[in-house]
């Protein structure tokens, strides 16, 4: 029988993963962004999910079959960054970027392979060394959200993003 106590537990997980050890680099930015800022001042994200579906065969008067199907993912990927006052690169880039992918006045975009980037996501231990990397294949900018102002708050200017990806490997 396994030993299912606590010492068993805190033996097996020497280095557990935390989930404030991570960094996102955007290798080819598209619109010309600043991809230091983009991966020193993303604050938040999530590692992206995925499903398999289910092909269900019945047989007779069983239950039947299952098989795997097709592999889903979400498509989606929340990123939020941080804005500096000093250069605003954040907003200078989601912007950059998606005037690139279509822009506002002409009404005219880029090609998919212009418009398109790699993303990768890459969780670390506590020495900063890379554990996993996970590569979003054929990421844009989907979304930028509206950032309220105010003069009675004292808070941030802070980007909630929403990216679309092809696949994630």
């Amino acid at each position: 029988m396994a030993n299912m106590g606590a010492d068993a537990l805190r033996a097996r997980l020497t280095n557990p993963a935390r989930i404030y050890l991570w960094e996102v680099e955007f290798v080819n930015p598209i619109g010309g962004g600043n991809r230091d800022a983009l991966k020193i001042q993303c604050q938040s994200t999530s590692k992206p999910g995925r499903s398999v579906g289910r092909i269900h065969l019945p047989y007779k008067g069983t239950g039947g079959v299952n098989f795997p199907g097709k592999v889903t993912f979400s498509h989606e990927w929340p990123c939020t960054f941080v804005e500096n006052s000093v250069d605003m690169a954040i907003g200078a880039a989601l912007h950059g970027w998606q005037q690139a992918m279509m822009n506002a006045r002409t009404g005219q975009g880029g090609l998919d392979v212009d418009i398109k980037s790699d993303v990768y996501l890459r969780l670390l231990d506590q020495t900063s060394a890379v554990v996993e990397t996970i590569k979003m294949v054929g990421c844009f900018v989907l979304t930028v959200d509206d950032i309220p102002l105010s003069y009675e708050d004292e808070n941030l200017i802070i980007y909630n993003t929403t990216w679309a990806y092809d696949s994630w490997e």
